[in-house]
């Protein structure tokens, strides 16, 4: 019988998988296509990546839908000819294929959602009723598709991460993960917006989040300190998601130079720092999620 995410989390520490980003850009996406494009024109790739960190040991597994809304697709011209709706039925469709293959019980989809890409005023126009719009049509989609928990993440202003979480729990009752992207300063961590952990915990928990935390931006050795933050100011299930070191420029891409033990040294502190779940951000791979996993069950 297989539990639920809720459950499975009070008795162990859950393992994500890793970059979606990181995967694609090394299996040929190109410069000017929609990340979320590759759910229709190239599914079985999807359905490879999604398996490889399944193979890895992740538990959860993400949709690629971070930017299926309907704002960031109209951002561009090529994702202007995407119907969001198919797109994020789609990313289902391909996540769920890769578990029903892999066949394992307590194995977790979780429907990505990403920021919008434009900000709130002062510095943009952004609406709540405009945002709030397209997380509720992209969350009522993921819904209908079958996904076992929406992950809300990468968000940079509070109020943005709200909206989103409101927009879920307005269409589903199924567990929301969710997290922020945080800078390390020298007064503690803040999102770009200046939103601090403290602000994040009991905003969320006041809206029904199941889990939350933080997740890219950060580094992994500069993400511990965080979830000893997050830790001291709740008892709520916590995740986080680095990413794999800080990027180099090379040829106009970031390249991350950190190596997957060194990362699993890190998170095994968040770890022993607090975290009920963990996972990786960008620049991370099947190899880290592997390290992570031998870590978490063998001590190394």
């Amino acid at each position: 019988m297989k539990h639920g995410l809720m459950e499975v989390i009070t008795r162990k520490v859950v393992l994500f998988d890793g970059g979606m980003g990181t995967m694609l850009i090394s299996s040929g996406l190109r410069e000017w296509e929609v990340p979320e494009s590759w759910n229709i024109s190239k599914p079985d790739q999807l359905v490879e990546i999604h398996t490889a960190y399944l193979e890895a040991g992740a538990e959860v597994i993400q949709t690629n839908t971070f930017g299926a809304n309907r704002i960031k697709l109209s951002s561009s011209d090529a994702g202007k000819e995407l119907d969001p709706v198919e797109v994020n039925e789609k990313g289902v469709e391909c996540a769920r294929r890769a578990i029903d293959r892999f066949g394992a019980e307590d194995r977790f989809l979780a429907g990505e959602i990403g920021p919008t890409g434009l900000f709130y005023p002062p510095v943009g126009e952004l609406t709540d009723e405009e945002a709030s719009k397209a997380f509720t049509a992209q969350a009522r989609t993921l819904e209908k598709a079958g996904v076992d928990l929406f992950i809300i993440e990468t968000m940079y202003d509070l109020r943005e991460a709200l909206a989103a979480l409101k927009s879920v729990r307005r269409v589903s009752d199924r567990p929301v993960v969710i997290e922020l992207t945080f800078e390390k300063k020298p007064r503690g961590y803040f999102t770009m917006m200046g939103d601090t952990p403290e602000k994040e915990i009991e905003a969320f928990l006041s809206e029904g989040a199941s889990v939350m935390g933080a997740n890219c931006t950060l580094a992994s050795g500069d993400m511990i300190d965080l979830v000893s933050s997050f830790r001291e100011m709740t008892d709520a299930s916590l995740v986080f998601q680095p990413n794999a070191g800080r990027p180099e420029m090379e040829h106009g891409v970031p390249a991350y130079k950190q190596h997957p033990q060194e990362f699993a040294d890190d998170i095994e502190k968040m770890v022993r720092a607090g975290a009920n779940a963990v996972g990786g951000c960008c620049g991370t791979n099947p190899d880290f999620i592997r390290a992570v996993y031998d870590r978490l069950t063998q001590g190394g």
